[in-house]
């Protein structure tokens, strides 16, 4: 059990210990579960392993090769446990597993949302009462009926809920008939995010070889997981007993999609009752990464003695583990600046002239290491600060700062469309619509650009001709979405706007 701060080398710690047991103990690699949270964290894991193990061989020289690893997210590895030999009975090979994502999750609800609601028993008032009872919120909306339905199903399906079992018990009327509702969707048959995880859970406990496939099995932000991959994760190591799992119980962030931190604060308690013994713990306690100030007001902050993290009520434990992170950088630098107190105009000027000096004198290597952080960038300060920066010949990207048409990418696209397959008329168009066309015609004078500018571009000579003039050189029955009609006539398709 790995406990640690912010910024003190989680990532790497696991990497290292991955690394370690491959070379220096010649565990394949195919051996080792290795699984995060994150598309991203799984990414990191990847290219560290492929960077290490690079490095490893060079002075081994041996090749360690880890296409056959599990390594990456844990719903990626769930679905890869449902397709893969080793965790099915006489290593038959398993069907393919359907699996719908959170788009096709809520489609399919709304397209049998009047059958769930009659085998749960609801009746025309049923989205309020749905809405109501698990939100707070009243709304006759099919929409918010849909979506508090499925959070409810996610939790339970998260929580190994087995709705028959709980309809056995005495609960209030709409819980029950939530729970009947719960049950139609399982019988769906589908495979949600949710019940992925139940369904490799099931696929490994019905077959006990499952127990022998992996030695090590190590587990990064432990403190995000819930109640089923916990149940996975012992599961899959109790076979050697070999679990690692790091986390901070400080960053506990998935609340609201089923995990809990007790399952890494009381991650020594469970070892012992599904292992049988009790795992061996190591502290990460020094910051690498931010100033001594910012780490010794969060260290303040977090043992303040005005906060009580004990579960209270006679119960035994805390919600977090108690840790004292040190920084490693020594200095006294100033962690927080603070600009003039002056118009906003100025504040702007004295900020960008700062981000241009720490580029200028080497201090940032890379621009993008640089954020602006802002509530919204609806914001009217955030115009300024981006004219501020482009004063200073630095270049922003902020694609929700305005509108998404508006951004470069978006007119680069359209306006190499609008060049291949036309543009809408424009003579008559109304006052309402001359904006629009203003719009198309930035578009468009930026696509010719483009076409120009890239050589493999292959543009017919008589659209070229007609480009300014005319505006679709393809005459052909199949419209663009936003055509109302196409002229008959045997000259180049003109466009009327819809």
């Amino acid at each position: 059990m790995i406990t640690a701060g912010p910024g003190t080398g989680k990532t790497r710690v696991l990497l290292w210990r991955t690394v370690n047991l491959i070379v220096c103990h010649e565990v394949k690699p195919e051996e080792i579960f290795l699984g995060t949270f994150t598309e991203k964290a799984a990414r990191q894991l990847r290219q560290g392993l492929t960077a290490y193990l690079s490095e490893a061989s060079k002075l081994t020289e041996r090749i360690y090769h880890f296409s056959r690893m599990y390594i990456g997210t844990v719903h990626s590895m769930c679905r890869r446990i449902l397709s893969d030999r080793c965790f099915s009975r006489e290593r038959m090979r398993p069907g393919n597993v359907k699996l719908i994502d959170e788009l096709d999750q809520y489609f399919l609800v709304l397209d049998e949302w009047d059958e769930l609601l009659e085998a749960a028993g609801f009746k025309r008032e049923g989205n309020e009462t749905i809405t109501e009872y698990l939100t707070g919120r009243r709304s006759n909306s099919r929409h918010a009926a849909a979506a508090a339905a499925i959070s409810f199903f996610n939790r339970l399906s998260e929580e190994c809920f087995d709705p028959e079992e709980a309809l056995s018990k005495r609960c209030d009327g709409t819980l029950q008939k939530l729970l009947r509702m719960y049950q139609a969707y399982r019988d769906l048959r589908v495979t949600d995010l949710s019940l992925l995880q139940q369904a490799a859970l099931d696929h490994c406990r019905a077959n006990n070889g499952t127990r022998e496939v992996f030695h090590h099995a190590i587990v990064d932000e432990y403190q995000d997981t819930n109640h089923v991959q916990e149940s996975l994760f012992f599961h899959l190591a109790s076979g050697h007993r070999n679990l690692c799992v790091v986390g901070d119980d400080d960053q506990a962030l998935y609340r609201f999609r089923g995990a809990t931190v007790e399952n890494f604060v009381e991650f020594e308690d469970r070892c012992r009752e599904h292992l049988g013994q009790a795992p061996r713990t190591i502290h990460l306690g020094t910051n690498y990464r931010s100033r001594r100030a910012i780490v010794k007001f969060y260290s303040d902050f977090i043992q303040s003695p005005h906060f009580d993290w004990s579960k209270g009520l006679g119960k035994k434990g805390a919600y977090r583990i108690s840790k004292q992170i040190v920084a490693h950088s020594k200095d006294n630098t100033p962690a927080v600046v603070a600009s003039a107190p002056a118009a906003p105009d100025e504040v702007c000027a004295e900020v960008a002239g700062l981000v241009r000096r720490l580029i200028d004198e080497g201090k940032v290597a890379d621009p993008n290491q640089i954020a602006f952080l802002y509530p919204s960038l609806k914001s009217d300060k955030v115009e300024p600060m981006i004219n501020a920066l482009k004063n200073k010949g630095l270049k922003v990207y902020a694609p929700r700062a305005g509108r998404f048409l508006d951004g470069e990418e978006a007119l680069d696209v359209f306006g190499v469309f609008l060049v291949l397959f036309g543009s809408p008329a424009s003579e008559k168009a109304s006052p309402g619509m001359q904006e629009f066309f203003d719009w198309v015609q930035k578009a468009l004078d930026r696509g010719n650009a483009i076409v120009r500018k890239d050589g493999r571009s292959r543009i017919s000579s008589r659209s070229a001709r007609n480009r300014s003039s005319v505006r679709s050189p393809i005459a052909n029955t199949s419209s663009p979405l936003w055509a109302s009609r196409i002229s008959q006539s045997q000259s180049p398709t003109r466009l009327s706007p819809a």
